[in-house]
């Protein structure tokens, strides 16, 4: 489990994604993190820079005009003036007051570090040549390092080869990151976002040269995205510099069997899934393949039942920028809070001792239980019904509570009686938890 100011917690929360750096100063921060806070979220994922242009927010539908993004280094990519060799403060000011202001809101904040998305953005990508110094030709070519193994001199050299420049160019930002977030405690950091389609050997390697680089630098913990590293040979849960395993679930529901399987394996490892695919549209009437409420509030229980951590991808807080899109769709992106919000307050501000307990899927007739056998029970009922728990451990009585999840509210039924497998009805067809504690 992860610990946070010296004590366990269930990381439940949102995930912006790049739409902090897109949208620059217009990105209302703290009204974001105090709507988070108030409802006891308490974590949330940004991307460090996405590759980006006036003409790719335009036809951005969550963004829809030219926003302020702010980079990095100097210059832009539609000036073409990028500076690789020269940090922008004000980023570094803006993204330390982001962390700082979470902190006192008792946000934990999860940095992807790496990638930028040259898989579709490579024209605008900060390290592409074109924009300015960047090295690179090829958007395959960012996982390309001179030396895997060894670290570029602090020094830039302009004669270098495209391979140590971009080598250089990634841990100098790396390095910077954590240096100027070095006295915040909140701070988790992913190498990477996705990366699949890069070729699997080199992806690896990138990968575990950033992890060491990260690891002699930082006692932060570290995440690694290990189902996007298509390599056989990358050992994530040996790795001595991870400390969790991210991954990502398409669609958002359906995986406590593959999630209850990583949070058992050895050596122990937190899970964490990072980017739920696809993303919350902010539309809760919408097309069959996009994520409605109800998913929503679906996902969020199984993976926490699942021992997870677990953020929503959501598009609709793209909406803290104002001058976005997005701003229009306020009411679902509340909306959705809430939900993330119910299973956040139960999980670590009601005391539920999930430290104490494991997913079990055979416990219960769902599939989704998260128990310490013979103490405490909680069972998710996606569709209602009548749900079984096997209570052949438990003695005496046991406490019963159903919580529903769209509202968090809390419904006490008759006592169950250990010893043996019981039946047990839901309030109606919806979706439900169900809390069996033992009697003190």
């Amino acid at each position: 489990w992860l610990e946070f100011r010296g004590k366990p917690i269930l990381p439940i929360g949102d995930s912006v994604t790049q739409g902090w750096m897109e949208s620059g100063a217009n990105f209302d921060q703290r009204a974001y993190l105090d709507a988070l806070s108030a409802r006891g979220i308490n974590v949330v994922l940004l991307w460090s820079y996405i590759a980006t242009s006036a003409q790719s927010q335009r036809q951005d539908p969550r963004i829809g005009y030219d926003a302020p993004e702010i980079w990095p280094w100097k210059g832009s990519p539609d000036e073409r003036n990028l500076d690789l060799t020269a940090f922008n403060p004000a980023y570094f000011e803006r993204l330390h007051e982001f962390v700082q202001y979470a902190d006192s809101r008792n946000i934990v904040v999860v940095i992807t570090v790496q990638d930028g998305w040259p898989k579709t953005r490579f024209a605008c990508h900060p390290l592409n040549a074109a924009l300015g110094n960047g090295p690179l030709t090829d958007r395959r070519q960012l996982v390309v390092l001179a030396d895997y193994d060894k670290e570029m001199p602090a020094r830039y050299h302009p004669d270098w080869t495209w391979q140590q420049k971009n080598q250089y160019f990634q841990e100098r930002f790396a390095d910077r990151l954590i240096a100027e977030l070095k006295d915040c405690s909140n701070v988790i950091f992913e190498m990477f976002n996705e990366g699949e389609w890069y070729e699997p050997a080199q992806r690896r390697l990138h990968e575990e040269h950033f992890l060491r680089f990260f690891r002699k630098r930082t006692t932060a913990p570290l995440a690694t995205n290990v189902d996007h590293i298509r390599s056989r040979d990358f050992g994530a849960r040996q790795n001595p510099a991870v400390d969790i395993i991210s991954l990502h679930g398409k669609p958002w529901t359906g995986h406590f069997a593959r999630f209850e399987r990583e949070f058992k394996a050895e050596p122990a490892r937190v899970v964490f899934e990072t980017e739920p695919v696809p993303s919350f549209s902010g539309r809760d009437a919408a097309p069959e393949e996009a994520v409605s409420l109800d998913t929503l509030c679906a996902a969020v229980r199984e993976r926490a039942l699942s021992g997870a951590g677990w953020v929503a991808q959501n598009d609709a807080s793209f909406g803290w920028d104002p001058e976005s899109a997005m701003a229009g769709q306020a009411n679902l992106r509340d909306q959705a809070y809430d939900q993330i919000g119910h299973a956040a307050r139960f999980f670590n501000q009601e005391g539920i001792e999930f430290w104490k307990m494991s997913p079990d899927s055979k416990l219960a007739s769902t599939g989704i239980c998260l128990a310490e056998p013979g103490r405490a029970y909680v069972v998710y009922a996606p569709h209602g019904g009548e749900i079984s728990v096997d209570l052949s451990t438990a003695a005496g009585q046991m406490n019963v509570k159903w919580i529903d999840p769209r509202t968090g509210a809390k419904k006490a039924a008759a006592a169950a009686e250990g010893g043996a497998k019981r039946t047990f009805a839901c309030p109606d067809d919806r979706d439900w938890v169900l809390h069996l504690n033992r009697e003190e």
